[in-house]
């Protein structure tokens, strides 16, 4: 994994709280250079993974999260793949 890369979405999206998709945008749009696709699908990759992990272990704290789990679980795999599609059109 690019380490800039993702010192950039630790710093931008957890601490500053820059919601994933604008930070992907912003990415696009060269704010902090150039970064090449493969890096960024790599990076959403990795928190997709992480996303969904943490979806599996939130269903063993009670029973609502375990309702809620295939909801949620839906809702970041169809954000995953838009910002996935965004980014295989906007990166060269």
């Amino acid at each position: 994994m690019n380490e800039a890369l993702w010192d950039l979405y630790q710093r931008t999206c957890q601490d500053e709280m820059v919601p994933l998709e604008e930070f992907v945008r912003r990415l696009a749009a060269g704010e902090w250079g150039a970064y090449p696709k493969a890096d960024v699908l790599e990076l959403l990759g990795e928190l997709h993974t992480m996303m969904l992990g943490n979806i599996q272990m939130k269903m063993h704290e009670g029973a609502r999260f375990r309702e809620l789990a295939d909801e949620v679980s839906e809702q970041t795999q169809a954000e995953f793949e838009r910002l996935t599609a965004f980014v295989e059109s906007a990166f060269p």
